[in-house]
């Protein structure tokens, strides 16, 4: 079903494909704080070290503000991608720049890469649960003409939601990495050039003293 890279698995998707993801969409976000909640507390569930990523956060609180906000973010960067599925070059700005936020808490807080994985699965539970509930399939069966049960209609559609996800976290690990390297060559440029002025101010202090040495 994809491409040999993810991203361009989302890039060709098809028109009907997109109009199943944005009437899920429509779903999902009428109750959009609260799933977002929700997939937090998944992950801090499956995922506890995670929960350090929020060092001054009760994470045991669903509703803390921090999580809240900090849910509605992702959620909100979900959307832009809805947004613009059918132009995903908009997006990549908005993509790029949450990969170098991810990139400074790799610095302060250990952040790995792979509680993305964490969030993809979480998302994709959530999302389920919200699609079956609201029976978006059955509300949008003439676009699943090949595909009779439920269940197999649900399954094609968190496999759509799933490659929208991956585009998502392609684009992040991308620039997360960039960022994460950056910040290493600089640092190893400054100790490199801390090594340097030490050197010097040595070498500086020994030829004074040898000159006051010779004086003497």
């Amino acid at each position: 079903m994809y491409s040999s890279s993810i991203s361009e698995g989302l890039r060709n998707i098809d028109k009907n494909d997109i109009n199943l993801l944005r009437q899920s969409w429509s779903v999902i976000n009428r109750n959009l704080e609260k799933t977002g909640v929700n997939i937090f507390k998944m992950i801090f569930n499956q995922c506890p070290e995670a929960k350090y990523l929020f060092p001054f956060t009760d994470t045991s609180k669903k509703d803390s503000d921090f999580i809240r906000f900090h849910s509605l973010r992702f959620m909100q960067a979900i959307e832009s991608i809805i947004n613009s599925i059918e132009n995903l070059n908009e997006i990549d700005p908005l993509l790029t720049n949450l990969g170098h936020v991810h990139g400074k808490l790799k610095e302060r807080l250990d952040f790995k890469p792979e509680y993305w994985s964490v969030f993809r699965e979480c998302t994709l539970y959530h999302f389920r649960r919200g699609l079956e509930k609201n029976n978006v399939i059955g509300k949008t069966r003439k676009l699943f003409g090949m595909l009779d049960s439920t269940h197999s209609n649900v399954d094609y559609l968190i496999t759509l939601w799933g490659m929208l996800l991956d585009h998502m976290i392609e684009a992040m690990t991308t620039s997360f990495r960039a960022d994460v390297r950056t910040r290493e060559l600089n640092k190893n440029r400054w100790v490199q050039y801390e090594d340097e002025q030490n050197s010097n101010y040595f070498e500086e202090k020994k030829a004074t003293m040898k000159m006051q040495r010779t004086k003497q």
